[in-house]
C-alpha cells in the first residue's frame, strides 16, 4: 500500500472513532506519517502499520482489513462502513470532494498538499 497522508489520516479516524477529535497528520522521513492525535504510520511490506500495532491490509479488490477485525463494507448510500460485522458499524466514511472525506461521527479530513492532511470539525 503506497504512504498517503490523506489514507493514513482516515485510517486514524478510523482507529480513535470511539473518541473523535481534530488532528492532522504530516509526512516524515524516512517515509512515515505523524498525527497529532498521537498516531503514526508507516509502511510494512504492502500494508500500512500504525504504531498502535494495528495494520491495514488492502486485498487486490480493493477490500481493507485492519487487523484489529474492523472490516469495510459499502451501504445502500455509498458509505463505507467500518465494523466487526455487517450488523456492527463503527464509523462510516464518504468521499465529498477531491482529497476530502466526511465521517459519520461529523468529523471531515481532507489533504493540505501532498504532505499533510487535517482532520476537523466543519
Amino acid at each position: 500500500m503506497p504512504m498517503n497522508v490523506l489514507e493514513v489520516a482516515i485510517y486514524a479516524m478510523v482507529l480513535t472513532a470511539q473518541q473523535p477529535r481534530p488532528f492532522e497528520c504530516v509526512a516524515v522521513q524516512p517515509e512515515g506519517v505523524n498525527c497529532t492525535n498521537g498516531l503514526a504510520a508507516q509502511a510494512d511490506g504492502p500494508h500500512l502499520l500504525f504504531n498502535t500495532g494495528v495494520q491495514v491490509q488492502k486485498d487486490r479488490q480493493g477490500r481493507v482489513t485492519l487487523s484489529n477485525g474492523l472490516k469495510t463494507r459499502f451501504d445502500s448510500t455509498a458509505w463505507v462502513a467500518f465494523g466487526e460485522s455487517p450488523d456492527k458499524t463503527l464509523i462510516s466514511v464518504r468521499k465529498t470532494g477531491p482529497m476530502r472525506f466526511k465521517f459519520s461521527n461529523g468529523l471531515q479530513c481532507e489533504a493540505i498538499g501532498a504532505d499533510m492532511a487535517r482532520c476537523y470539525r466543519p
